[in-house]
């Protein structure tokens, strides 16, 4: 991405904690399981049946996604991302916006999930429910991310907030 410089080391940090994130089972590896859990994960914290236009949007996002990093990130080909393997592939997913682009239809779908009121903005109840990593003071995330104040995030807001999440923020 432009702009963005980090050292190696946070990069590591960044992949390693976004591939803990990811591993829905915590079995040491990405699979096609993993992707549909937090797919499953996102719909039931916001009570949206997978059966929905909505609901459908959310499991192709993250289908989508395995597929994509299924593509660039198993080296070996097994049917499976290690750590290391997304470890080593992470910066360069970055630099090219690979990540970006293969996270955006998955930003997208779970912002429009959280819109219970579909007014293109959520609040920070609204926030509450699709936001998860373990640790995170959701009202200090959700203040960082309504940058303008106004006590309700854009999609814009919401997607710089998950972007600086991912790749070095809390």
């Amino acid at each position: 991405m432009d702009g963005v410089v980090m050292s190696l080391p946070t990069f590591r940090e960044s992949a390693e904690r976004n591939f803990d994130d990811l591993d829905a089972d915590g079995d040491g590896f990405l699979t096609r399981y993993d992707y549909m859990a937090l797919a499953q994960q996102r719909l039931q914290r916001t009570g949206v049946r997978p059966d929905t236009p909505d609901g459908e949007a959310v499991i192709d996002a993250f289908l989508n996604a395995w597929d994509t990093h299924a593509r660039a990130l198993d080296t070996d080909r097994d049917g499976r991302i290690s750590k290391e393997e997304y470890v080593r592939s992470f910066e360069i997913l970055v630099r090219t916006g690979a990540l970006e682009a293969v996270l955006a239809p998955i930003s997208r779908a779970t912002f429009t999930l959280a819109d219970r009121d579909g007014d293109g903005r959520i609040s920070s109840e609204e926030f509450r429910s699709l936001w998860s990593r373990p640790g995170t003071d959701l009202a200090t995330v959700f203040a960082e991310a309504d940058t303008d104040g106004d006590g309700r995030i854009s999609f814009e807001e919401f997607a710089r907030a998950r972007h600086g999440l991912l790749i070095g923020g809390a």
